[in-house]
């Protein structure tokens, strides 16, 4: 899913992401793909579009 090196004292991704708001856009990413049908992208600023309209860099792809 999202690259990189977790570390477990922080509870940060390498990127100073937290590993909670990592698992609230995997946890919306799945919600919108089962919902719409559709592929949905979980840019690199953890935002979560339609796959088709991502503009970021997209982390992953979160297919229904």
């Amino acid at each position: 899913m999202v690259s990189g090196t977790f570390d477990r004292g922080t509870g940060k991704w390498w990127f100073g992401i937290a590993s909670d708001e990592v698992k609230i856009a995997i946890e919306a990413a799945h919600q919108m793909a089962d919902r719409f049908q559709k592929p949905v992208a979980i840019q690199s600023d953890l935002s979560v579009v339609f796959a088709d309209k991502a503009e970021k860099e997209v982390l992953e792809i979160v297919r229904p």
